[in-house]
């Protein structure tokens, strides 16, 4: 009975339709029935298809902008789990930094102590220096604040940026060269130097072949100020005290200078290292230190 009367107000609506649309041209009601009627036809189905299409086209945007936002969501909450875990990794480390970790021939790293650096540059914009530093000890290493730290499981990869706030340096230093093509610098003795705001940024994508190793690996730093105090330098008196000063002001930009050429020794050092240190582990092996269900202890077998 409802479909009827449905059918019934259906069909006076079309009459009214035509009627009407025949009234406002000045026609009679037999006159062009079949276009009127077709016309009023095409109005009401392409306003119901266009209902229909809203109909449907709204709740399948509200679903996908849903799913959009909750796979956000997910992977947000993943992305952060795995940071929380990669970070806590990173702490179990800082915390062995002054006994060093045997089990992979890594020694204390706080103080951190080298026998010696070498450093030459030939560069228009500085000159041609060498320095050799001896004897260096870097305290407050493990001061380090973790300022991001994200691990992807595509790669897979890792990418960790450190702030040290302050460092301090000794040890001793023999320079020589020419400065800027105008000043000749030259001295050797002892040093100190307060290295303020030092930043270390890398990210390592490794692979997978009989073994882990480092197939992309990438590293920057840079530091905001530093305050040196060195003996002997430019024989020590009123000339040598100024150059110490400019020095002292010239350091942040003489290392962005300097870094294309020292950077890619450095990379190759720390990879290739890095390379015979994890070359043994599997995948699981990495991870399973990584979200902390080994510790480095429970695999050193596996990598010694």
């Amino acid at each position: 009975m409802r479909l009827i009367t449905t059918d019934r107000l259906y069909f006076i609506l079309i009459l009214w339709i035509w009627i009407s649309s025949d009234q406002a041209l000045g026609q009679q009601p037999n006159e062009s029935v079949p276009s009127v009627i077709l016309g009023g036809i095409g109005n009401v189905a392409s306003s119901a298809t266009n209902f229909l299409v809203s109909a449907v086209e709204r709740p399948r945007i509200l679903l996908i902008n849903a799913t959009r936002a909750t796979t956000g969501i997910i992977d947000s909450a993943a992305s952060k789990g795995l940071e929380f875990k990669l970070r806590r990794f990173i702490e179990k480390l800082r915390s062995r930094m002054r006994y060093g970790i045997p089990e992979l021939d890594i020694p204390p790293l706080e103080p951190f102590h080298l026998d010696g650096v070498r450093i030459d540059t030939d560069n228009p914009e500085i000159g041609n220096i060498s320095a050799i530093i001896t004897d260096l000890t870097v305290y407050g290493l493990s001061t380090f604040i973790i300022e991001s730290a994200k691990l992807s499981l595509i790669g897979p990869s890792i990418s960790v940026n450190l702030l040290f706030p302050e460092l301090y340096a000794t040890g001793d230093y023999n320079i020589s060269g020419i400065l800027g093509d105008m000043f000749t610098i030259f001295g050797s003795g002892p040093f100190k130097a307060t290295i303020y705001e030092f930043r270390l940024q890398f990210t390592v994508v490794l692979g997978y072949s009989r073994g882990l190793y480092i197939k992309d690996f990438d590293l920057d730093f840079a530091l905001t100020s530093v305050l040196f105090d060195i003996e002997n330098f430019m024989g020590g008196d009123e000339v040598g005290r100024i150059m110490n000063k400019v020095f002292q002001e010239l350091t942040p930009q003489v290392v962005e200078i300097i870094k294309p050429d020292i950077l890619p020794g450095i990379k190759s050092y720390v990879a290739s290292r890095a390379n015979e240190t994890i070359q043994h582990l599997t995948m699981r092996d990495l991870f399973n230190i990584l979200l902390g269900e080994n510790e480095i202890r429970d695999i050193a077998h596996l990598i010694i």
